[in-house]
């Protein structure tokens, strides 16, 4: 027992000379941060919070200071008051964490803990008149930077932020390792498309729905806004996993300038449709999750860059993934749509998410022609790169690429006249009818044919493709090999072929007739000029409209269980 009490004892008197040590030693602060991974699209990217741990001894007029930070990119916290000398931003520098209670601006002199930073310039903010010991009182020990957004863009997509800390005092105050990596850069966004291809002549299917895919860079790169001041919020040092950062809110005696840490909106997810073809419709759902928990809602009449707007019901049921119609949104003439992520579950920030939109299309029979596409990217966007007391947080660039969600073809009619001749006396008539007038309502249909020749003119090859004038509905395109011909209209009238076109001398060999248009019917006949002695006519051969742009046509039958043919006489 007396062995112990002598050891006990010299524990003691070691800690105690160690304390007197200690206290001998001039005040230093240490700086430590843990990077953030920022959004290389972002504008307004939350930095890690930089944390000085301090020691020392304490003159006895105590110290106070100018804490200055200067980041390798532009600052863009928020300005909380852009007309005091300097501005005020919403960086914080909070005080021994806010242990005994949180006081601003108004609070006894020497008691302040929470101060807010002024502009120096665009990449630097300073912390003034900081009391980091009253005058015979203790020291506070730790002192954390916080809310300070960076450029993240400017460093590109794997880049890297540093902040540099001076300590500024009558008092020399060291700061060891005075430069620290406050965030990594990362893509926070990968956009795809699903897009489909429709014929102008058939409803869009509801099963062949497009689809519009939000894919996170990072697990957690898509956040809800958050609310500064509210938990999680209003703790120092949290990780919020939302666009929002730190404020005290009712927890702080004296006051803040402004609504410091607060952001204007969640992620937003914006997609921008150009060239949609006149007389297209397309819908959106108001709300889609996942099954891990990211929920986005649409937003009402956004602004052209991606902000501002009303947020769709939250409550809106959906089944993940899925489109109803009673709870979908036409896409407006502007072409822009915003998705809002209002809520994420814990689970899901381990996840890297993807948000698959549906969009339906529709349109009248027969529909228009043409290619629509769409771009995907974070919004807001902006080109405020500076401190701001209007720029939205978050906000982003424009880094979207136009890709091609819909093609409306025409419908077509394949002819195969198997062979024509125009050589040793003989000559060939083409006609091909439009007979998409009849007595049972179809839709009226017309369209150019493009006559494609196979085979050789005179011991030389065919001719190249040569185009006819429109065919409309219910009218015939005739014409001879050897003298050209043209349109003959339902009514009455007719449209010569251009110079050149429907018109193949010396020709022989078959044709493939391209008509833009359904229910194309083709008649050739073959005689000897002047028709004195020998002629001959057949209806051409219709080939199925399933021509593949890496298979070509398809053979007969077009699988071993017989389904489908690759020629047919009729439709």
């Amino acid at each position: 027992m007396a062995d112990f009490r002598k050891l006990f004892l010299a524990l003691i008197a070691g800690a105690l000379l160690f304390t007197a040590v200690a206290s001998a030693q001039p005040y230093s602060c240490n700086a430590n941060a843990v990077p953030t991974l920022g959004r290389s699209e972002g504008i307004a990217e939350m930095t890690g919070d930089v944390l000085l741990v301090c020691i020392g001894a304490i003159p006895a007029g105590g110290i106070q200071a100018n804490i200055r930070y200067r980041l390798t990119q532009n600052i863009t916290s928020d300005l909380e008051d852009k007309d005091a000398t300097p501005p005020i931003t919403e960086a914080l520098l909070i005080l021994d964490e806010g242990a005994d209670g949180f006081r601003g601006t108004g609070s006894a002199a020497g008691q302040q803990n929470v101060y807010q930073a002024g502009k120096i310039s665009n990449d630097e903010i300073e912390w003034t008149g900081v009391w980091l010991a009253a005058p015979g009182s203790a020291a506070f020990k730790v002192i954390r930077l916080t809310n300070i957004r960076g450029n993240a863009q400017a460093a590109g997509d794997f880049g890297t932020l540093f902040a540099t800390i001076n300590i500024v005092s009558p008092t020399s105050v060291p700061v060891n390792n005075a430069v620290l990596r406050v965030m990594d850069t990362r893509p926070g966004l990968n956009f795809s498309v699903t897009d489909k291809t429709y014929r102008n002549c058939e409803s869009p299917s509801s099963s062949t729905l497009m689809r519009l895919k939000f894919a996170e860079g990072y697990a957690a790169s898509f956040k809800p806004k958050g609310t500064a001041g509210s938990a999680p919020n209003d703790v120092t040092g949290g990780g919020y996993m939302n666009e929002s950062g730190f404020r005290p809110g009712s927890l702080v005696s004296g006051s803040l300038t402004g609504s410091p840490g607060q952001a204007n909106h969640a992620t937003r997810l914006m997609a921008r449709f150009k060239n949609i073809p006149a007389g297209v419709t397309l819908k959106v759902p108001v709300r889609v999750t996942t099954s891990s928990g990211l929920n986005a809602v649409l937003v009402s009449t956004p602004d052209s860059d991606g902000g501002a707007g009303t947020l769709g019901d939250p409550t809106t049921a959906l089944v993940a993934g899925e489109l109803y119609s009673a709870i979908s949104q036409v896409v407006p003439s502007s072409g822009l749509i915003v998705y809002d992520v209002y809520e994420i579950t814990p689970a899901s920030y381990a996840t890297q998410e993807t948000l698959s939109v549906p969009v339906t299309a529709s349109f009248s029979v027969p529909g228009p022609l043409g290619v629509g596409t769409v771009n995907g990217n974070f919004a807001p966007i902006s080109t405020t790169y500076t401190m701001s007391a209007s720029a939205y947080e978050p906000r982003f660039v424009d880094k979207a690429t136009d890709t091609t969600i819909i093609t409306i073809n025409p419908c077509r009619t394949i002819i195969l006249f198997p062979y024509v001749t125009n050589q040793a006396g003989f000559d060939t008539g083409i006609a091909i009818a439009n007979t998409t007038k009849d007595p049972f309502g179809t839709a009226a249909q017309s369209g150019t044919c493009a006559i494609n020749y196979y085979g050789n003119t005179n011991g030389s090859t065919g001719p190249t493709a040569q185009t006819s004038p429109e065919v409309g509905s219910g009218a015939h395109l005739a014409f001879m090999l050897s003298g050209g011909g043209g349109v003959f209209a339902y009514n009455g009238g007719f449209t010569a072929c251009a110079s050149g076109a429907c018109v193949a001398p010396l020709f022989q060999g078959y044709i493939i007739a391209v008509c833009n248009f359904q229910f194309a019917h083709g008649y050739a006949f073959i005689s000897d000029l002047g028709v004195d002695t020998i002629a001959q006519g057949y209806l051409a051969l219709l080939i199925p409209d399933r021509i593949d742009s890496k298979t070509g046509r398809f053979p007969d039958p077009v699988s071993a269980s017989g389904s489908g043919t690759g020629e047919q006489l009729v439709n």
